[in-house]
């Protein structure tokens, strides 16, 4: 059996409570997370990006946190680039990769396998859609080509979409190509992860904007919303074209959501810092199932495929 531990959005910061977002708190919470993780016995949690709110000292305080529990727990991490991750001052915003344990620019790979069953492997696919961004830019030359790359992408509506969330870069998404070419062809799952969703169904969410699309379960596209990565079409238009994609995880939208498309689940948890009680899950997967087991505010989901 493959298990491990997600969350999302912790988004700790030394700061007052603002639109429901109880910064402070999410320290606690994670405390009582790592606490309870520790003991089920998972190879590492994926933390789906926005370990801070903004400033280089809070983000200074989640790492300690993150040893804290790699030392004491046993935890190990996998991390995602969240867009307020790169909320800090300007020189400090190529140490961020560093401090998360990662190298530029940010999009990694790993495979995991099932001890009891050599046959049930899967491979993550860690993308990070803050490449091209005007927050993470290091440079006015990098900020220009995100605000060009921004207006390229505008919505149907005439509007830009929004400046909070970035592009992936050709380059990335070819990477990302010839990873997914090469699993089809060994036969192994893949699990593709992004601080940024793409998809649900709208009766998965709570949100004025969608209740009255739930009565009869609208498609949700968060591209065409302006709310997610800019060029995601071009992101979905790769997944679509690979049997072996069976999972995108992805935070970002604190109320989470959920959707199965081209027989591919697409699950976005809960924010942490938005949820008035902790919010984490364990992810369990089989050779044809997915299934999260969710804890305190996020809730679980089955999914099954050939």
């Amino acid at each position: 059996m493959i298990r491990f531990a997600a969350l999302a959005d912790l988004q700790y910061g030394d700061l007052d409570e603002t639109i429901g977002r109880t910064y402070r708190a999410s320290i606690e919470k994670f405390l009582l997370s790592v606490g309870e993780i520790s003991c089920a016995d998972v190879p590492f949690i994926l933390n789906l990006g926005d370990s801070w709110q903004s400033d280089w000292s809070n983000a200074l305080a989640m790492r300690e946190l993150f040893k804290v529990a790699e030392t004491h727990a046993g935890i190990a991490w996998r991390h995602v680039l969240g867009n307020h991750d790169f909320h800090v001052a300007k020189e400090k915003k190529s140490q961020v990769y560093d401090l998360l344990g990662l190298e530029k620019p940010g999009y990694y790979d790993f495979t995991v396998m099932d001890p009891e069953d050599a046959t049930n492997r899967w491979r993550f696919l860690v993308l990070n859609g803050n490449e091209i961004s005007t927050y993470a830019a290091e440079t006015p030359a990098e900020r220009k080509l995100a605000e060009e790359a921004r207006e390229r992408w505008k919505l149907s509506n005439g509007k830009l979409p929004a400046e909070w969330n970035g592009l992936i870069s050709t380059a990335q998404l070819e990477w990302l190509e010839r990873k997914l070419q090469a699993s089809d062809e060994s036969g192994e799952n893949v699990a593709v992860c992004s601080h940024f969703p793409l998809y649900a169904k709208s009766k998965s969410l709570d949100s004025d904007r969608t209740r009255l699309a739930s009565l009869v379960n609208l498609d949700v596209y968060y591209f065409n919303l302006g709310i997610s990565t800019w060029n995601g079409s071009e992101l979905l238009a790769i997944l679509d074209r690979h049997s072996c994609v069976k999972a995108y995880l992805a935070g970002h939208l604190h109320e989470g959501s959920y959707g199965v498309r081209n027989n591919v689940a697409h699950i976005t948890f809960k924010g942490v810092v938005e949820t008035p009680e902790n919010c984490y899950a364990y992810v369990e997967l089989q050779k044809n199932a997915i299934i999260v087991d969710g804890r305190f505010a996020q809730p679980s989901y089955r999914y099954e495929f050939a």
